[in-house]
């Protein structure tokens, strides 16, 4: 019997938005570790809504293997390098967060693919509750549940009371829970005995080079001064607040990089804003290098108070003033952050930024950074991973 392979089981799928299940599965992969990150199936109704997910009802090439490279793998290596495949997989049934019997067959058929992309044994590192209902399939030798939301606070086909009992299930059979956020952790206290903080970070190799990198071509024809924000477009986003910093700042011009998941138009209408979508990883040094400032928005609800703001690092990483709406994860980082609770303080805060005020002076906002580094997390997750597992079933070196 090898090593166990880490199952990470994501929300989002590889080649979409990169976050904290990609940086874990690099990471892990450049210490040793063979894993599998298998990516949310669609549903078979999802295309109705978005006709550019019928390709990944029956994908052409299920499983993929990601070279690992130093500018996106951990800076900090063992001896072996592990593997990283990445499992696309077919579409599912709908109603998956309504009924558990769905889940369950859902999960089922998602065991059977895991199992004929990567040779177990198994240790499970799920972000979403429903993977609760492939332990009894997988049979891994130990899980360790990445609690990255309050998942039963997103619209849609979801019945909160099915969610949520789902957490609290997966929570019951995991060696050790890791959370994203305090609100998260405590939650997860009431369920568990071992629970870990452990927030999200930056790659700062990567958002430094905004720094040096000249801006990206497509922002040639947007005039400067320049703002961004940088992540979805969902019902958790703030579109009031940024439509009065928009309105009030007609001068400037607001890029808007990520997937559009909701009604935007309230937005797209000015003529001062500007939706690109979704834009390489590789390439967001090159938009960060053309912007002055950059912009976090969030409605203020349960499930945002339990974001812990992965954008935040990588702006302050890049070297940009951060104007952000105030939440309870967002206000630990005034010391780094302007933290707007109006959008009239929001829109004066970021004159300011855009007259040259500076939050904090360039030595301390670096000693932040390179304290949260995806390095150090990944560090974190390995030694837990390790603590979970006998040791013949650690990485080898």
């Amino acid at each position: 019997m090898g090593s166990a392979t880490v199952v990470i089981t994501a929300a989002v799928p590889w080649d979409g938005t990169t976050a904290r299940p990609h940086h874990f599965a690099r990471g892990l992969a450049a210490r040793g570790w063979d894993v599998l990150f298998a990516g949310a199936p669609v549903t078979l109704l999802a295309p109705l809504k978005n006709p550019a997910l019928w390709n990944r009802l029956i994908p052409a090439v299920p499983v993929t293997e990601v070279p690992l490279d130093d500018t996106h793998g951990a800076e900090v290596r063992t001896g072996r390098t592990g593997r990283l495949r990445v499992l696309n997989p077919f579409a599912c049934l709908p109603f998956l967060n309504m009924y558990r019997t769905v889940n369950r067959w859902n999960q089922a058929l998602l065991a059977r693919q895991i199992a004929h992309a990567a040779p177990g044994p198994y240790v499970l590192l799920p972000q979403l509750p429903n993977s609760v209902d492939l332990v009894p399939a997988l049979h891994p030798a130990a899980v360790v549940y990445d609690c990255v939301d309050l998942h039963a606070g997103f619209s849609g086909l979801v019945r909160p009371e099915v969610v949520d009992r789902m957490e609290a299930d997966l929570a019951a059979v995991s060696r050790t829970v890791i959370a994203t956020a305090d609100a998260l952790a405590e939650r997860m206290r009431a369920l568990h005995p071992d629970v870990r903080l452990v927030p999200n970070a930056a790659e700062v190799r990567h958002f430094a080079a905004a720094a040096s990198v000249p801006e990206h071509p497509r922002l040639a024809g947007i005039p400067r001064p320049r703002v961004a924000l940088i992540g979805g477009f969902g019902h958790w986003v703030d579109y009031g607040f940024l439509r009065t910093l928009a309105e009030g700042l007609p001068d400037v011009q607001f890029v808007m990089i990520g997937p559009v998941e909701t009604d935007v138009s309230m937005l797209s209408a000015l003529p001062n804003v500007h939706f690109l979508g979704l834009q390489p990883y590789r390439e967001l040094p090159q938009y960060l290098a053309g912007c002055q400032a950059a912009l976090v928005s969030f409605v203020n609800t349960d499930l945002t108070r339990s974001v812990n703001p992965i954008k935040v690092f990588e702006y302050l990483a890049a070297g940009k003033e951060v104007v952000a709406t105030s939440t309870d994860e967002i206000d630990k980082l005034s010391d780094y952050v302007w933290v707007a609770r109006t959008p009239a303080e929001g829109l004066e805060m970021l004159r300011q930024v855009l007259a040259g005020a500076r939050r904090c002076d360039d030595a301390k906002r670096q000693a932040f950074v390179q304290s949260n580094s995806w390095e150090a997390r990944v560090e974190q997750v390995d030694e837990i991973l390790r603590a979970a597992l006998p040791k013949h079933l650690h990485p080898q070196p």
